[in-house]
């Protein structure tokens, strides 16, 4: 350096390695700069005269090269299981009551929707139709799916918030559906609720903040992948009630969201177990008013 020379100091640190980078970040806008070591420390330095210009471009570069830190991902509430098994327990117990003919009832014919009937004030039915199903194929497809994402839920939103959510996800949907549908339609099965596991779970992830620091394609992974399932398993032949995995996905959806902005899912233990409690209580509710 010539003595007539005025260096100024634009950055400092202890490793020259880090300095030297900036360096040929300036190097590269024509920028001439020196690094130097005094009493400790390694300083960037430049001529008086670019002390502005490189301050400009070393901001720029540092705001445009921050590193994102993704918030961690949504800690585990429980473990899942315990809702998982309950609903299976339903899904398996109504259909082998079912074919038993159990107390006499037509459990068909009280418990599926039936938008005429629906109209008329027979609310019980968006309930009950969820645990209703035409044969053994139908009841396992359910119960692996429906308990696949229900167990995911149940991990990070807690059993009881997750399947209090699945089963009003699933009535939400079936009401959705019976107002889009003549009055003749019928359906049963679990599968919208299926699918509000599906949409809650996802929605529940993508606004937990993990995945919002990432790049689009990457930040839309929870939902991108609700639809991914919703296109190769809820659309199928004219047997298959599309529009009821929809709206079942749909509802679980807006459900999953609000659970996320709450907070609701950390109530704790009590809370969790009260909030499962009201969920059998909706299924059992329903068939003892349909009997």
């Amino acid at each position: 350096m010539l003595e007539d020379e005025v260096w100024l100091l634009l950055r400092e640190g202890n490793e020259r390695r880090a300095l030297r980078h900036l360096e040929l970040v300036l190097a590269a806008r024509g920028i001439d700069s020196r690094i130097g070591w005094q009493e400790g420390i390694w300083r960037l330095l430049v001529h008086e005269e670019d002390a502005a210009a490189a301050e400009r471009e070393l901001d720029s570069y540092e705001r445009e090269n921050v590193v994102s830190i993704a918030p961690p991902a949504p800690s585990k509430i429980d473990s899942g299981w315990w809702g998982v098994w309950a609903y299976l327990a339903v899904v398996w117990g109504v259909f082998a009551l079912e074919r038993a003919s159990a107390f006499g009832w037509n459990w068909r014919g009280l418990g599926r929707l039936q938008v005429a009937a629906v109209e008329d004030g027979e609310l019980w039915r968006l309930a009950t139709a969820l645990t209703l199903h035409a044969d053994l194929g139908h009841v396992v497809a359910n119960s692996v799916f429906g308990g696949l994402f229900g167990w995911l839920a149940g991990r990070y939103l807690g059993s009881g918030v997750a399947w209090l959510g699945i089963v009003l996800g699933g009535v939400f949907g079936n009401a959705l559906n019976a107002m889009l549908r003549p009055e003749h339609f019928s359906s049963i099965g679990a599968s919208t609720a299926t699918f509000a596991a599906t949409g809650l779970y996802a929605a529940f992830m993508w606004r937990s903040g993990h995945f919002r620091t990432r790049p689009w394609q990457r930040a839309f992974a929870p939902v991108f992948a609700a639809v991914a399932f919703f296109a190769y398993t809820g659309i199928g032949d004219e047997d298959t009630d599309t529009l009821a995995h929809l709206t079942g996905l749909a509802s679980g959806f807006l459900l999953g969201l609000w659970v996320a902005k709450t907070r609701l899912h950390l109530v704790g233990l009590p809370a969790q177990r009260f909030f499962g409690a009201v969920a059998g209580a909706c299924i059992l509710g329903a068939w003892l008013v349909a009997a």
